[in-house]
């Protein structure tokens, strides 16, 4: 017989085909409108009773419909919001660590409105050490062959979050509690199904070390030393992959909805064991959005659209980015902008970002909240760290590493940083320190000016950096952050910081080139 399941994760709350760059397009190729499509077509080719559906969260926060249903402080459009999910037909799901980002109070109402069950073995209370949300294990009947579920997210949460919104957690590897539940629910069922929202830090075929080995993602570990997994369904990384690899089913459907991943297992009905194994994704584009998810959400869009368009600010000349990788390249008015943002609101000698869109333009004269969204669309904060002047470089440093050149001598990234997933979001600039690197030589070693206010960057002066906070709680794989480091955190973010510096008075925005890489 066939048992078939359907996966689905990283939809980032962009229920509708658009990503509102244009108010009028509602044919993007993804959603979960998309995905509802996909997965009850599929589901009604198999049949119900040889279909388990699931997702891997990060659902609360991404999309600018996501930032608006939080940002009206009416729960009642949580439940619209929450009630698009249940319209897909899920009957597992585990949480995502962006589902964090708006605070426990808004995460907890989510989860009691959602009627699939969230499976989690490894967010616990940190007085009892028991699951804080959610229940350890979920076991299934389909067609008479018992499945068990366990759900798991990244354990990195820490890193990310500000501590208000995981006050009263503790997280534990994810590897420590899929060893643990696997002994107590493998002898019960026939299938076990694991949910992780965590990707590999090794390649799954391979075993290529593909990212430091520091807890974030541990799906290779998983793979590798917990044989019992049948089915690893898997997000975070917001990767393409389906592969069979340690006789294990593994799927990761990529990013907003784009495809559905499906496990086909074939399972001989008398012994119940699995004969084989095969997996694939189905790309959503090919599938008109539900219905029923276009109506249930029609008037939250509606209220999105027109709060997108809101002015917030009018500038005296445009901050551009002409191209998100010219930009990072090269510098433009609009990452120095953000820069300037960040040092007016710290008071801090230097200021790091990224360019965190692919999409960015950068502002005209004219700012609206879409301008905003568009151009930064995660729900950070700004902290200032307090850092000597050789651990400052060193962190530049490893910015410079993420570069090389090519045999014609043109700057390029690195393909780990492109493939399989592109991670541009964690190559910084800096500002307004003046810096140059030579990318010829071995990284760690290719600054060769580093000057700020005309004055080279001395090794035992303490300087003090303004830089959001995923970064200054260790997203990145940088080296020199620590928790310790951190002076404060601003309980804003950043909508509401442009909000306020782009109003606050007459902004010049400052067009020069302060780095450069030869």
């Amino acid at each position: 017989m066939k048992l078939v399941f359907l996966h689905s994760s990283d939809t980032h709350g962009f229920l509708l085909p658009t990503d509102y760059q244009n108010k009028n397009n509602y044919e993007a190729p993804f959603s979960l409108s998309r995905v509802s499509t996909a997965i009850k077509t599929e589901k009604n080719k198999f049949g119900a009773d040889h279909v388990v559906v699931t997702d891997a969260g990060d659902c609360l926060q991404g999309s600018p419909l996501a930032s608006y249903a939080h940002s009206t402080g009416d729960y009642r459009d949580l439940v619209i919001f929450t009630e698009a999910y249940n319209k897909v037909g899920y009957d597992a799901r585990c949480l995502g660590n962006h589902d964090f980002n708006f605070g426990q109070d808004y995460l907890t109402y989510y989860i009691d409105n959602n009627k699939a069950p969230i499976i989690n073995d490894n967010i616990l209370d940190a007085e009892t050490n028991v699951p804080a949300f959610g229940k350890e294990y979920q076991i299934i009947e389909k067609s008479g062959i018992k499945i068990g579920i366990l759900g798991i997210t990244t354990q990195y949460i820490p890193h990310w979050e500000p501590k208000e919104n995981i006050a009263g957690l503790k997280f534990i590897s994810a590897y420590e509690q899929i060893k643990h539940y696997t002994k107590i629910l493998k002898p019960k069922v026939d299938i076990l199904a694991v949910i992780y929202h965590g990707g590999f830090e090794s390649d799954p075929v391979t075993g290529e070390v593909t990212e430091p080995h520091r807890g974030e993602n541990e799906g290779y570990k998983i793979l590798t030393e917990i044989p019992e997994v049948d089915v690893f369904l898997t997000g975070h990384q917001h990767r393409r992959l389906n592969v069979v690899s340690k006789n294990t089913a593994i799927v990761q459907p990529g990013y907003r909805g784009e495809a559905i991943a499906e496990v086909m297992l074939d399972i001989d009905e008398k012994t119940k064991k699995i004969n084989s194994m095969s997996t694939r994704l189905i790309d959503t584009k090919d599938y008109e959005p539900d219905p029923e998810i276009v109506e249930l959400v029609h008037n939250l869009d509606e209220r999105t659209q027109k709060w997108l368009d809101q002015p917030i600010a009018n500038l005296s000349e445009p901050a551009p980015i002409e191209d998100a990788m010219k930009g990072r390249l090269q510098g433009a008015p609009f990452i120095n902008l953000l820069q300037q943002m960040q040092l007016w609101f710290t008071k801090a000698d230097v200021s790091a970002t990224a360019v965190m869109s692919e999409k960015a333009k950068g502002f005209g004269k004219e700012v609206t909240m879409r301008d905003v969204l568009l151009n930064y669309p995660y729900a950070n904060q700004l902290c200032r760290v307090k850092l000597t002047g050789k651990q400052l470089r060193h962190i530049i440093e490893h910015s410079a590493s993420f570069l090389k050149k090519d045999t014609d001598g043109k700057i390029k990234f690195l393909d780990r940083w492109i493939k399989p997933k592109p991670l541009l979001y964690h190559f910084d600039v800096f500002y307004p320190i003046e810096y140059e690197a030579d990318i010829s030589k071995p990284a760690g070693e290719r600054l060769t000016k580093l000057v700020l206010n005309g004055k080279p960057i001395e090794d035992n002066k303490i300087y003090h950096l303004a830089v959001n906070n995923y970064r200054a709680m260790g997203g990145g794989f940088y080296p020199e952050y620590s928790m310790d480091k951190i002076e404060f955190t601003l309980d804003k973010d950043y909508v509401q910081m442009f909000s306020e510096y782009l109003t606050h008075g007459s902004i010049k925005v400052d067009t020069k080139h302060n780095y450069r890489f030869y």
